[in-house]
């Protein structure tokens, strides 16, 4: 009888986060940044569903600083994430629980991840990677709340960096979180 290799899930949340903001500086499409975070789910033992969404509140508070209008909901999706087609209502009500829980995270109200989406048959980490994908885009587009976005020292210790086309003064937008 082989003895299963113990591992530490601190390991493995810091390694989706770490894949997946590595694939969003290399600029990866969505469909890279899924197959970056993989690896990091152990299924019965690890999904970096916690790690994900806390990635997608950093990129919700960059794209909706206090003092800057709220992002309208609908079309969100359609908007930042054209390349992903949600079907069925299963699908984006799955999609639409993830932009949900972040908002809810980024409040301070702690969703119930087990109990709402432990059954899914998709993982809930990889609608977070579209909650992240979508608020990254968000945060990355001109606006006059978002010429500059800096947050500072964050207790997440998480550093996002985005691209803009806002001003040659303002070519590189810089957050830590």
């Amino acid at each position: 009888m082989t003895k299963r290799e113990r591992i530490d899930p601190d390991v493995l949340h810091r390694g989706a986060q770490v894949a997946v903001i590595s694939g969003l500086a290399r600029g990866d499409d969505v469909y890279d940044l899924m197959a970056a975070a993989a690896p990091n789910h152990v299924p019965g033992q690890f999904s970096p569903d916690v790690a994900l969404l806390e990635l997608a509140v950093t990129a919700l508070d960059l794209a909706c600083p206090p003092g800057a209008e709220p992002l309208e909901y609908e079309g969100l999706r359609e908007h930042y994430l054209p390349e992903v087609r949600f079907r069925g209502r299963v699908e984006h009500r799955n999609s639409q629980y993830a932009l949900y829980a972040a908002a809810c995270l980024r409040g301070g109200l702690q969703p119930d991840l087990l109990s709402d989406a432990g059954w899914w048959q998709t993982p809930l980490w990889q609608y977070a990677v579209y909650a992240l994908v979508i608020y990254s885009r968000a945060a990355a587009e001109p606006s006059p709340f978002r010429s500059r976005r800096s947050l500072g020292g964050s207790p997440r210790g998480i550093t996002l960096i985005f691209r803009t086309t806002a001003s040659p003064a303002d070519q590189h937008g810089e957050a830590t979180a």
